[in-house]
């Protein structure tokens, strides 16, 4: 089976596409390199903080190259058409996007039928960017989920395939929370991708509801999030 993953070079997502290489060989991985640039201050002291514990955790403190991990393309946007031109030379069958800007519908239809979207939120109530964050904001603990859905025209508006609960535990520290979510969708996707190998199909459902979209998260509301996060912990 050809896999390949699009998703950009952060720490957490070269975990990901590693963790996987073990059990599920990846034919290519293709990395957006063009970032969005907010209209306002969105960095928080929780990013740098994040990706020490990830590379420690994970790394011994070292994170490979994507290029040590799997076979691998870089492009500025995965929707130029030097990069759709790329990804469907493949000719995957199955495609895992995790983490780019909205896909058009010339790299969509590539794969139409084996497209998937990793999601570290719950799309049914949280949209978008900083789900998990939002979903603090609101005091929805209840809702740190990550999600596997079909890949969808409109933005985390696939239908569901699988959901399941990030591990919290008493005292865990904010910065710990994205290693957390990113250790939940890899071992859902593990067992999701056992289910595809046994019966060759991924049953879905349509969702329930449609979530509000929600953008960056604000500087000053990462630091209030941080401290509700924490003082929920402290309670477990």
């Amino acid at each position: 089976m050809r896999l390949i993953i699009l998703t950009t070079g952060s720490v957490r997502r070269r975990y990901f596409v590693q963790t996987l290489q073990s059990s599920i060989p990846v034919t290519r991985v293709f990395v957006e390199t063009g970032e969005l640039i907010p209209p306002f201050e969105t960095f928080h002291t929780l990013e740098d903080q994040s990706k020490e514990y990830e590379k420690n955790r994970w790394f011994n403190g070292r994170s490979p190259k994507f290029d040590d991990i799997a076979s691998t393309e870089y492009f500025r946007s995965l929707n130029d058409p030097e990069a759709v031109r790329a990804i469907a030379a493949t000719r995957p069958d199955m495609m895992i996007v995790f983490g780019t800007k909205k896909l058009s519908p010339s790299v969509i239809n590539i794969c139409p039928l084996a497209a998937f979207n990793v999601h570290t939120g719950d799309p049914e109530q949280y949209r978008g960017l900083d789900a998990h964050l939002w979903s603090i904001y609101h005091r929805d603990f209840d809702l740190l989920v990550v999600t596997i859905q079909r890949l969808a025209l409109e933005l985390d508006q696939g239908e569901i395939v699988a959901k399941a609960p990030v591990s919290i535990t008493p005292g865990m520290r904010m910065y710990q929370l994205r290693s957390a979510s990113t250790e939940a969708i890899t071992g859902l996707f593990q067992q999701v991708m056992a289910e595809f190998q046994s019966r060759g199909k991924l049953e879905a459902r349509p969702q329930q509801t449609i979530g509000r979209y929600y953008s960056f998260m604000p500087s000053v509301l990462k630091e209030l999030c941080t401290k509700r996060f924490e003082k929920f912990t402290s309670s477990l």
